[in-house]
C-alpha cells in the first residue's frame, strides 16, 4: 500500500482527529492538524489529495484556511465539516473553493463514501490551475 492516498484532517478537537484517523487510516495515509496554522504549515510542504476541514477553529476559521489554500492549491478537493447546518456558511465555503460540506455529527458510512467520491475525481492527482469542482461533466 506504498501508493495510499493521502487525507489531511483539520480539526481543534481532538477526538474528532482520532476518529478520522482510525476512520480513514484502513485506507489512506491520514496527515492531521489541530488548526489552520498548523495546517498551512504543512501543506507548504507536504500535498494531500483531500483536505477534510472543520469551519469553526480557534485562531484562523476553516473559511481563513480555505481561502489561503484555495489561492494556491486550487485544485485541491476540499471538505468542510461543521456542527451547525448554516447555509449562508455553506454557500460562503462552496464559493470560497470547497469541494463538499458534511455536517457533525455524520455517518461513518456516509463520510467514507464522500471521501472515496473526492479521492477519484481527476483533480485529486493533479495540480491544474484551470480545475473547478463545480465544473459540469458531460
Amino acid at each position: 500500500m506504498a501508493n495510499r492516498k493521502t487525507v489531511m484532517v483539520v480539526d481543534d478537537d481532538p477526538d474528532i482527529l482520532k476518529t478520522m484517523d482510525i476512520l480513514l487510516g484502513r485506507e489512506y495515509a491520514v496527515i492531521a492538524a489541530s488548526d489552520g496554522d498548523a495546517a498551512l504549515s504543512i501543506l507548504a510542504k507536504q500535498r494531500p489529495q483531500l483536505l477534510i476541514l472543520d469551519v469553526s477553529m480557534p485562531k484562523m476559521s476553516g473559511l481563513e484556511v480555505l481561502k489561503s489554500v484555495h489561492a494556491s492549491l486550487p485544485a485541491l478537493a476540499v471538505l468542510m465539516l461543521t456542527a451547525e447546518m448554516d447555509l449562508d456558511v455553506a454557500k460562503r465555503a462552496l464559493e470560497c473553493g470547497a469541494t463538499a460540506y458534511i455536517t457533525k455529527p455524520f455517518e461513518y458510512d456516509a463520510l467514507l463514501v464522500e471521501v472515496k467520491r473526492l479521492l477519484e475525481t481527476p483533480a485529486a492527482d493533479d495540480d491544474e490551475k484551470n480545475y473547478r469542482p463545480w465544473r459540469v461533466k458531460p
